[in-house]
């Protein structure tokens, strides 16, 4: 419980009040679990903070500007901004890699009306168990936004009405010019029939986007002084591993893989602007389903899923490796799992770890353990990604999720995991979810992703995954002596009497 009385919610109020006017932040709504915050019209971006019924923090973003500041068709502005502020968050302080969603013009077809920039790894909300633990949280995400505006600011110049007057310039002069970025695009692509482009003189930048494609490239030699200066603020270690298909981008919090194919991709993008050879490499900045880089004054970004499923996915081929990439994948383990696993006490475990999951709402047991629960152990609400997101309807939803947990001493497989669609329509659920202490068997994850395929949602966690939230949980281990223990001595974070 992080929130506990009427005074610490009026303080947590008072501090987003006060945070907001000190950082020039506008609130449209402060409710008592829920603030929208916008920055301005020009930077375009909507903060939503929201804690549920067990004041469980998620929070996401909206980037839409107006035509009071950028005239025209202002997709370029929604993308080109977008992709700032995604990559700055990447690697700003412990990262957050976000999954970006074009929300489609309602009226015109190759136009973008805005972009919601959904957080999905998320180190900084994992451990939060107290008031003040919530309030540092909420402050460090404020304030996030606040820096990325000054930042960007400060390398492009500012785009505010007195500003831009100062210097006498107009935005609404715009060429829709493609220059030379026209040249570059179609020479490794054929251009698709849907596709967005624009100038702009303050940020400057000359941008095209192929809709289809998913490709967008920039040249602005601001951005990219901003895009490299972002690389500079990370404090994690970042390490690059070459995995079967592809390469592993690691760091202490936050875990990507980018297939061979979209190296390739980026490969030769960069042969065509190194033509001269001055160039030694570029970076590469992953998120979920995005890949940004910058070459010299181009910056190219490519829709990609380069996510933690993916990382996930990767991982488990070559787990059975005995080299580098099992001492950065799967470090000596802190923890010591009992050779046989006490099944009531670890379903309570699951129960905690998901009570404690950013976008899980609540979690309930049905029924006693082995007492004909028609095969459910725990039924979840969960928020997830909204596959029919609008300029209407949120990019999350609340699905009902069926959960089990399987304990054993080998890899659990198909036959312990049996009827799962029934099971999920028996209880009216949209979800599936599954916990095994061991791992998931190749058939039984074969299984699992061919019910995703057909429209279930569906998660699970294995071995490592518990142990990755026990590492950030740490004051639960004790609650279950019959699961797990440590093997180094307990961190308890900010534990109350």
């Amino acid at each position: 419980m992080k929130i506990e009385n009427a005074e610490e919610i009026q303080e947590l109020k008072a501090i987003v009040e006060k945070l907001c006017k000190k950082h020039h932040l506008i609130i449209q709504i402060a409710e008592d679990n829920y603030f929208k915050i916008f920055t301005d019209q020009s930077s375009g971006i909507t903060l939503f903070l929201q804690l549920d019924e067990n004041q469980n923090l998620s929070f996401y973003f909206l980037q839409r500007t107006y035509d009071v500041f950028y005239t025209g068709d202002r997709s370029d502005a929604h993308v080109v901004l977008s992709l700032m502020f995604t990559a700055f968050l990447r690697f700003y302080k412990s990262g957050i890699s976000c999954e970006q969603f074009d929300i489609a013009h309602p009226a015109v077809q190759d136009e973008i009306w805005g972009r919601y920039l959904v957080p999905i790894q998320v180190p900084i909300l994992h451990g939060i168990s107290t008031a003040k633990q919530l309030i540092e949280v909420v402050t460090e995400i404020i304030e996030m936004v606040a820096f990325w505006r000054e930042s960007l600011w400060y390398f492009t110049g500012c785009p505010c009405d007195k500003c831009m007057k100062n210097e006498n310039i107009d935005n609404s002069n715009y060429k829709y010019s493609l220059e030379d970025i026209e040249d570059l695009f179609s020479d490794l692509h054929s251009i698709s029939s849907r596709n967005n482009y624009g100038d702009r003189e303050r940020p400057e930048w000359v941008y095209f986007y192929d809709i289809e494609e998913e490709v967008t490239m920039i040249k602005s030699s601001s951005l990219a002084k901003f895009l490299k200066a972002t690389l500079q603020l990370y404090t994690d270690k970042t390490e690059q591993l070459k995995g079967q298909n592809g390469t592993f981008v690691l760091s202490d919090n936050i875990k990507n893989f980018v297939h061979d194919d979209t190296n390739s991709e980026m490969d030769e993008y960069f042969k065509k602007v190194n033509t001269n050879g001055k160039l030694k490499g570029y970076p590469v900045i992953p998120m979920e389903n995005m890949i940004v880089t910058v070459m010299d004054d181009y910056i190219i970004a490519l829709g990609r899923i380069c996510g933690f499923e993916e990382y996930k996915k990767e991982r488990e081929i070559i787990r059975k490796r005995n080299n580098r990439e099992s001492e950065l994948l799967f470090p000596i383990p802190q923890f010591k799992w009992k050779e046989k696993v006490c099944p009531d006490q670890f379903e309570l475990l699951v129960k905690a770890l998901l009570e404690r999951e950013p976008n899980v709402k609540s979690v309930r047991r049905p029924a006693p353990i082995n007492q004909g629960d028609k095969g459910r152990d725990l039924i979840i609400e969960w928020n997830v990604i909204n596959e029919y997101m609008s300029d209407t309807a949120p990019p999350r939803i609340l699905i009902k999720v069926v959960g089990q947990c399987k304990s054993g001493t080998s890899t659990i497989g198909k036959g312990k995991v049996l009827d799962i669609r029934d099971t999920v329509e028996t209880h009216d659920s949209q979800g599936f979810f599954l916990a095994v202490n061991t791992q998931v068997s190749a058939p039984l994850t074969e299984k699992l992703e061919s019910l995703k395929s057909k429209g279930l949602w569906v998660s699970w966690w294995n071995r490592d995954d518990i142990e990755m939230r026990l590492s950030k949980n740490q004051d639960l281990i004790p609650n279950f002596p019959k699961v797990i223990t440590s093997r180094d001595k307990i961190k308890f974070v900010d534990k109350e009497d």
